[in-house]
């Protein structure tokens, strides 16, 4: 059967893998999870990052250019896409609660591909820190021992990770150790991932694997091999290290306290230079050093010949400002925290670039639909179509959202700019709005929300934006 369902898929190009009727066999899953990865890729277009291993997966994938978070932080991004649920309608009380905590009976996507036969597993951070889901699992999740830090001077540290408190001021921003991949956590992740992949090989039981890469989340820490890929002198810093013109400073923006509580790193103002590029330095370092954790993956898949019966997705659960704007952070509702790299092979099916408008909140549905599963009920929309036809439309806007000095601010990506109005949480009352055009200022450096001649732009902007706030 694994023979014939790695066969058929090439034989009806134009068919879903769900096309093969009656067969009981159903493609394999495995979903990659980057922290913190905005879209600095060589196959998403950057010119510094080295990422030759999903580059090539890239070659038999569609490249989705216009992927969106729903908010740009972990919690509310993870519970999102992992439940299929908006993160506006997600509770918590405390860091270590999940989505069930306002939706105990929520299917999550594991769960619904573990209830139509498949085993499923999580590796590393799928949740956020310190988060699991027992039922979505046919094994218990795996989670890697903290190591943080590898270097002697370093030994015991750990980051209190996303909280601006004074125990992180003992602790590195970043670091370069002489040490083999498994000598950091997402070493030791992919390493159970294959473990667990050369296991399930000769099973007819499909698998549906989820794998999260700490990296590359602060603290920027990677194996010394993979900041020895790049000349630091030849590392650009951000071209607009300002805020945007005319914009509504409480709201857009904040003074990114979390990196600020790191040893080393100013407790005002802008970053210096020399450290701007330290940590653009260290940041390509941890996304090459993501980027060879898949690689190994990828081979163990290749060698078992399991890459012609599984789909892979790799992603992000948000995008991060290297300097952009003056910030060092995600926490915004600007393109760079919101976009996010997806990449999604689908065996039998076409590979390219889209520019579809997608979601997160879209793949739960979206691997459901492509895998023959019954529709699940999530606030997501199938892009099946998309990896069918890479012209199709899929929606006319993506939605983000993210909170700050007592207001929400709901954005919306459209083809060609971005809106977002910033309402009290109260009262819902207007406080404030931005508007970027993506075809004259990709950069979002000018706000023109109160430009005259973008009355009748901002006027049909703001009534699409009810509408998606609309249940």
């Amino acid at each position: 059967m694994k023979v014939l369902f790695s066969i058929l898929p090439w034989l009806l190009p134009a068919l879903p893998l769900c096309s093969m009727g009656a067969s009981p066999e159903r493609p394999n899953v495995l979903m990659l999870i980057a922290d913190d990865l905005r879209n600095d890729l060589g196959c998403c277009g950057s010119a510094e990052a080295i990422t030759p291993n999903l580059d090539r997966l890239a070659t038999r994938s569609v490249i989705f250019d216009r992927a969106y978070c729903q908010q740009a932080v972990c919690w509310p991004s993870r519970n999102s896409f992992f439940s299929g649920l908006r993160p506006e309608r997600l509770k918590r009380t405390h860091s270590t609660e999940t989505f069930r905590v306002s939706f105990p009976t929520q299917v999550s996507m594991p769960e619904w591909f573990k209830q139509y036969g498949y085993f499923t597993r999580g590796f590393g951070k799928v949740l956020h820190n310190g988060q699991d889901d027992p039922q979505s699992w046919s094994e218990p999740l795996y989670e890697p021992p903290p190591l943080h830090y590898a270097k002697p001077e370093n030994a015991g540290k750990h980051p209190i990770i996303n909280k601006s408190v004074p125990e992180n001021r003992v602790n590195p921003l970043f670091e370069s150790a002489d040490v083999e991949d498994e000598g950091y956590e997402d070493g030791l992740t992919a390493s159970e991932t294959i473990s667990t992949l050369r296991r399930l090989a000769g099973d007819e039981k499909p698998f549906f694997l989820m794998a999260g890469f700490h990296k590359p989340h602060t603290p920027f820490n990677a194996p010394k091999k993979y900041w020895d890929l790049y000349e630091p002198d030849n590392l650009a810093l951000a071209t607009n290290p300002f805020p945007p013109k005319a914009v509504p400073e409480k709201y857009a923006l904040l003074d990114w306290p979390y990196v600020r509580s790191f040893a080393g790193i100013p407790q005002s103002g802008p970053m210096p230079n020399h450290l701007a590029r330290q940590v653009r330095h260290a940041y390509l370092a941890c996304v090459s050093y993501v980027d060879a954790q898949v690689g190994r993956i990828l081979e163990t898949l290749d060698e078992l010949g399991l890459s012609q019966s599984t789909i892979i997705v790799v992603t992000s659960d948000h995008g991060y400002q290297l300097g952009e704007h003056g910030l060092w952070s995600k926490h915004t509702n600007f393109e760079l925290a919101t976009r996010v790299p997806l990449l999604v092979s689908v065996p039998g099916h076409a590979n390219g670039r889209t520019e579809a408008l997608t979601e997160l909140v879209d793949l739960y549905p979206t691997l459901a639909d492509v895998c023959g599963l019954p529709k699940p009920k999530t606030d997501g929309r199938s892009f099946a179509k998309v990896l069918r036809d890479l012209s199709a439309i899929h929606r006319e806007a993506a939605m983000s959202t993210y909170a700050r000095a007592g207001a929400r601010g709901w954005s919306i990506r459209t083809a060609d700019v971005r809106y977002t109005e910033w309402r009290d949480l109260k009262t819902d009352e207007l406080r404030a709005t931005e508007l970027y055009d993506h075809r004259l200022d990709p950069g979002e450096n000018v706000n023109r929300a109160e430009d005259e001649a973008w009355a009748d732009e901002v006027g049909a902007l703001s009534k699409r934006l009810r509408r998606r706030r609309s249940p």
